[in-house]
């Protein structure tokens, strides 16, 4: 292991024990915010969101920047009907620039419909009082982030993302800015690959607005009236550090150019359990592809509650070469969920 690798990986696990530090004698579950963060996005939702190892699309940009390093001019569209009448949109672009690295581009966007505004209904009348007003509001999740990422040996590549995040619900808001350092290493042991990413460490959210303003009276001398406003407690973004292993059980031929690449991640968010992710690939002559994976909850009774098929995930692909330096891929990827409907993403991916 070179100097260079010794020194990243432990500014990683450096990251990781501040991140965890807090985490100790305590449960987190529900203290963190933005966690559309946390939504899986390209082909590796159908490999049970084990990517940081492989890392070789322009989703790269998610999992860990530092695959990005070894992606072409690419450009990435992700589209779910997630669940609850939600809808999930990514769109990334890798953009390699000779000499300097290759930078990543990337907006996420978590929106809904309409809602009409609600009254407050009053349990001890016998009469239901939760109407509609009539007043329509919405409410969205947005981040934009660039990633740059750069060969540093012919093994390893390192990469940064930042990320500025920002939340909506009617006229309140909240914004933050987070970062994703990721590492690549190829063992040069077979087809080897060794993968590890720290998410979304950065500021805090806390939301402001108008409907957080309020008045109350003020019976001394003066205004008959002073302003005021609520003020939310901060919560911090959902960070997470993934480390985990690729490589190529049937490694491609001349002869024979299929190939099933298997991996295994280790997942440790910062608000729940850890999970261990497994996913596969099977590629025929690069131009159809089935996958699938299962995300493994580390607490086995939650497993049990939820159902062990809760975290299954496949999907199947094709890739095509209409033309000299054009590619097209498409993709669709499967999760099942017990208790909520399972979620079905298309993906196209173009490189030129």
């Amino acid at each position: 292991m070179t100097r260079h690798t010794s020194l990243l990986l432990s500014a990683l696990v450096a990251t990781l024990l501040v991140v965890s530090a807090a985490d100790a004698g305590f449960s987190k579950v529900g203290t963190t915010g933005a966690n559309f963060l946390k939504i899986g996005v390209g082909r590796a939702t159908a490999m049970g969101d084990a990517f940081v190892a492989l890392a070789d699309d322009p989703s790269a940009s998610y999992f860990n920047p530092a695959g990005l390093a070894l992606v072409g001019r690419s450009i990435q569209f992700n589209h779910v009907e997630w669940i609850a009448d939600l809808r999930h949109d990514y769109l990334t672009a890798a953009l390699p620039v000779p000499g300097f690295g290759t930078v990543g581009l990337s907006v996420t966007a978590l929106t809904m419909g309409d809602m009409e505004q609600t009254t407050v209904d009053n349990p001890g009348t016998p009469v239901r009082e939760d109407d509609g007003t009539g007043q329509i509001f919405g409410a969205s999740d947005f981040a934009f982030a660039v990633s740059y990422a750069r060969v540093i040996t012919d093994k390893l590549s390192f990469g940064l993302t930042v990320k500025a995040v920002n939340q909506n619900i009617w006229d309140m808001s909240a914004s933050a800015v987070g970062a994703d350092l990721g590492l690549y290493y190829n063992t040069g042991f077979k087809s080897l690959r060794i993968g590890a990413a720290v998410q979304n460490y950065g500021t805090q959210l806390a939301f402001s607005g108008r409907q957080l303003d309020f008045t109350f009276p003020w019976p001394d001398s003066g205004p008959s009236q002073l302003p005021g406003s609520y003020r939310t407690n901060p919560a911090p973004l959902p960070t997470l550090f993934r480390f985990g292993i690729a490589y190529d059980l049937i490694e491609a031929t001349e002869a024979d150019p299929s190939r099933l690449t298997g991996t295994v991640e280790l997942v440790h968010p910062s608000d729940i359990n850890e999970t261990v992710n497994f996913g596969f690939e099977y590629g025929v002559r690069d131009l159809f592809f089935l996958r699938g994976g299962y995300v493994l909850n580390t607490d086995l009774d939650y497993a049990a509650d939820v159902g062990y098929l809760t975290g299954l995930t496949a999907g199947v692909g094709v890739k095509a070469a209409p033309a000299e330096g054009l590619t097209l891929g498409l993709d669709y990827t499967f999760r099942y969920f017990s208790y909520l409907n399972p979620t079905h993403r298309v993906l196209l991916t173009v490189g030129f």
